[in-house]
């Protein structure tokens, strides 16, 4: 039991960093978008970073609208991902950059 306390507790404390390593990696843009959110100041007091992602995805597929186009832009963000592929010395930031246009 005390073993399971404790990966629990270091699996909420893991989960916790994602949600700043993931809100760190958004450019201004994205995170303004987050930030406009009505459950952000919740999700950001909580270090939520499963509604974090919840929100992401609706961004990426919904452009964060109603969910009339959700299932083409989901065919069409993946068609897109599948030719997309890094080159060697290419940073991430570029490769993100190359996805996102």
């Amino acid at each position: 039991m005390k073993d399971y306390l404790k990966s629990e507790r270091v699996l909420k404390g893991s989960l916790c960093n994602m949600f700043t390593v993931l809100m760190a990696l958004c450019n201004t843009e994205d995170k303004d978008q987050v930030k406009a959110l009505p459950k952000y100041n919740d999700m950001d007091k909580k270090l939520d970073l499963m509604t974090l992602l919840k929100a992401i995805k609706k961004m990426v597929y919904t452009g964060g609208s109603d969910n009339r186009l959700a299932k083409h832009n989901r065919a069409m963000t993946h068609i897109s991902f599948m030719g997309l592929q890094q080159e060697r010395y290419q940073d991430i930031q570029d490769f993100r950059e190359q996805y996102r246009a």
